[in-house]
C-alpha cells in the first residue's frame, strides 16, 4: 500500500506527528510524508491511503493546507481512502476546535472515503511542545488506521 502523508506545521509539532505517522507506517507501507506545499503538485495516481494534518489555529486549519484540499478532485485524488489529524491544546472541541474535523469534511466533499474519526494530538502549550507519549500514540493510530479496512458511514 502506498501512504501520502501531508502536513502544514507552524510551531514544528505536527510535522513532528506526521514524521512519526510515516515512519510506523513505512515499516510495512510505501510512505511519503510532505508538507501541504510540496503535495501542491502531487497527483492521486497510485495513492492508496491519504493522510492531511495541521495545527487548530482560531480553531481553523492554515490556508496551506486548506488550499491543497480544495485542489484534490482536480489531482485524482477522489475515490481514494483518507484520515485526517491536527494538533491543538487540551480542552473540549467545542472550546479549542479540531482542525481536524474542517479537514474531514473537506477530504468528503472531494470524493475521499474517511476511514476512521478525525483525530486531535494535544500540544503542552500554544507553540508546544507536543504533550507527553503523543508521538508515540500518533504511530499506534496509524498503524491503526492502515489496518483498517472499512469506511465511516
Amino acid at each position: 500500500m502506498y501512504v501520502l502523508v501531508v502536513y502544514s506545521t507552524t510551531f514544528g509539532n505536527t510535522e513532528r506527528l506526521a514524521r512519526a505517522i510515516g515512519s510506523a507506517l513505512g515499516e510495512t507501507h510505501k510512505v511519503r510524508v510532505v508538507d501541504a506545499e510540496t503535495a501542491e503538485g502531487l497527483h492521486g495516481d497510485g495513492v492508496d491511503l491519504l493522510i492531511v494534518g495541521a495545527p487548530t489555529q482560531v480553531r481553523g486549519v492554515l490556508l496551506g493546507v486548506r488550499s491543497f484540499l480544495r485542489r484534490l478532485k482536480d489531482r485524482g485524488f477522489s475515490g481514494r481512502r483518507a484520515a485526517a489529524f491536527d494538533t491543538r491544546m487540551a480542552g473540549e472541541r467545542s472550546q479549542t476546535g479540531a482542525a481536524s474535523e474542517v479537514i474531514a469534511r473537506m477530504l468528503r466533499r472531494a470524493g475521499l472515503t474517511l476511514i476512521v474519526e478525525p483525530e486531535s494530538f494535544l500540544v503542552a502549550d500554544f507553540k508546544g511542545p507536543l504533550a507527553d507519549f503523543e508521538e508515540q500514540r500518533a504511530s499506534t493510530w496509524a498503524r491503526r488506521v492502515a489496518a483498517f479496512e472499512g469506511a465511516l458511514p
